[in-house]
């Protein structure tokens, strides 16, 4: 299993926790915002968040799981994504 945590650079904060069975998406996150791209993140609120990527890190958790800690400076982005909760 691989889990990302996302956090915000000023406050150390982990604005979202998410687990996966491929790190594909984690890896596409941390190539987009090594290359500068804008980032749109989404916090546990479901709050779209502007971020500028800052670094990340990979340690192990347990066993069998690879945790990537992805750093951004984040704000809070002028428009609000509509995103219901999934139960």
């Amino acid at each position: 299993m691989y889990k990302l945590q996302i956090c915000n650079a000023l406050t150390q904060e982990i604005l979202r926790e998410k687990t996966y069975k491929k790190p594909d998406l984690i890896l596409s996150l941390i190539e987009s915002g090594a290359k500068g791209q804008e980032c749109f993140l989404f916090d546990e609120d479901l709050r779209t968040l502007k971020g500028e990527y800052v670094s990340h890190s990979i340690y192990m958790e347990e066993a069998d799981t690879k945790v990537y800690k992805v750093i951004f400076k984040v704000k809070l982005s002028e428009i609000q994504a509509r995103i219901s909760k999934l139960a």
